[in-house]
């Protein structure tokens, strides 16, 4: 059978909207497109109070309350980019706002740069250039001498996307790989600290701004260790890391605790930086225009979902505050003609009851229902009715605001 389209949301009215995107932060002019091209969806005003959805990239900030309140009609958040450091997930459940990021994209180019920073490292390319620039040569100079890797291990802290590409693209080039990840039953996983004591190289590719190498984990460390962080500023103690520089072990950096010019009033910053041990980029391991156009689709597809089905998710990615929430629709996978219901809720007891009650008493098929929850109390409620009358959709959404009083709702009619 053929597949029913979106034809907009149902407003209080009875009439049918398009869903409304505010794109922020100078996303890529493509997927921009993307969005404005589909059919029943508008890219409103960055700062329009009605937007139901946004796509973020790091300068946006969904923190306070206040950030959140700007925007009162919020459903769906996606944030262009691997992390979500810039989204407090407890406060976009408490208010009602599902949220996604964009690993996938940047998993090549991430990967690229800790390669790199590791073969930079090794051929002594900083000391090398610094070196001729003053117009020595030092060959033979110990500081100034290639390491091998080839009897080298390196240790991976965060086995996902790109901790897994790391390993695939080193392998023949060093000569042992180990790994650690916050997931035990990985087969071939080994504990934390007998990673950092047998290692000669660390890559951190690891979510969230947790501090995994803390200065009781850094003195496992070998004392020529090479630390490589792509991940995130805050998963090492700086303090502790230029005392273990300053012992013979090296940093290559991509990010740091503070990031632009304000970074360097730091007196610990500036003597990592600084440092001869030390070799580095700002930020910029994804920054290349192939990978923000990549990460920029892949945040408007997932918009898209969310605007045309109702899709929350659909990778279920971790530390999101909903996982994956997705209405398969028919066998062929297409959507029957009806009407789809969303409600962002709070998790409580009865919350399903409440819908189903609600439905049952305007005597309308429910063709699938399903519901998710939240790790900090949000839940979802999609339902699609073999029912086409907005009106009497209205109905029911009246009904269910009343006894479950959702945070968020949609009604989407597909014809």
């Amino acid at each position: 059978m053929k597949s029913a389209e979106y034809q907009g949301d149902i407003g209080p009215d009875g009439n049918l909207y398009p869903f409304k995107v505010a794109v922020r932060d100078g996303v890529n002019a493509e997927a921009v497109a993307m969005l404005s091209q589909t059919p029943h969806m508008e890219v409103t005003d960055p700062n329009d109070p009605t937007a139901q959805g946004a796509l973020i990239r790091s300068k946006t900030k969904f923190k306070t309350p206040e950030e959140f309140a700007v925007f009162p009609h919020m459903m769906y958040v996606a944030r262009v980019g691997v992390g979500v450091d810039n989204v407090n997930m407890k406060l976009a459940s408490e208010n009602g706002v599902a949220t996604v990021n964009t690993p996938g994209a940047s998993t090549a180019a991430v990967a690229q740069r800790v390669v790199a920073l590791m073969h930079g490292w090794a051929s002594r390319i900083v000391q090398g250039t610094q070196a001729l620039r003053s117009h020595e040569w030092p060959k033979g100079d110990k500081n100034v001498e290639p390491i091998d890797l080839s009897e080298k291990t390196l240790g991976i802290i965060g086995y996902g996307r790109i901790g897994q590409e790391v390993r695939r693209r080193v392998e023949g080039a060093v000569g042992n790989v180990v790994f650690t990840d916050t997931n035990t039953d990985i087969e071939g996983r080994i504990a934390l600290d007998a990673l950092l004591a047998h290692s000669d190289i660390i890559s951190l590719n690891v979510a969230g701004n947790d501090t995994i190498l803390t200065e009781e984990k850094l003195r496992l460390l070998k004392p020529g260790a090479l630390i490589i962080n792509t991940a995130r500023g805050g998963v090492i103690d700086h303090a502790a890391l230029l005392r273990k520089m300053d012992e013979g072990a090296s940093a290559a950096l991509d990010v740091f605790p503070t990031e632009k010019q304000e970074m360097f009033e730091d007196p610990i910053i500036s003597g990592i930086v600084g440092h001869p041990n030390f070799l580095g980029t700002p930020h910029t391991a994804a920054s290349d225009p192939v990978t923000q156009k990549k990460l920029a689709k892949e945040a408007a597809a997932r918009m898209r979902e969310f605007a045309r089905e109702g899709i929350i998710n659909p990778l279920n990615i971790p530390g999101h505050s909903l996982p994956n929430v997705s209405m398969d629709g028919t066998e062929d996978g297409g959507i029957v003609p009806g009407i789809r219901g969303v409600f962002l809720h709070r998790s409580v007891p009865g919350a399903l009851n409440a819908v189903t009650d609600c439905i049952a008493k305007r005597d309308i098929n429910i063709h699938d229902l399903l519901n998710r929850e939240g790790p900090d109390g949000l839940a979802a409620t999609v339902v699609h009715l073999d029912e086409r009358d907005p009106q009497a959709a209205l109905a029911i959404l009246q009904c269910i605001n009343e006894r479950l009083r959702p945070l968020r709702t949609r009604l989407l009619l597909y014809v």
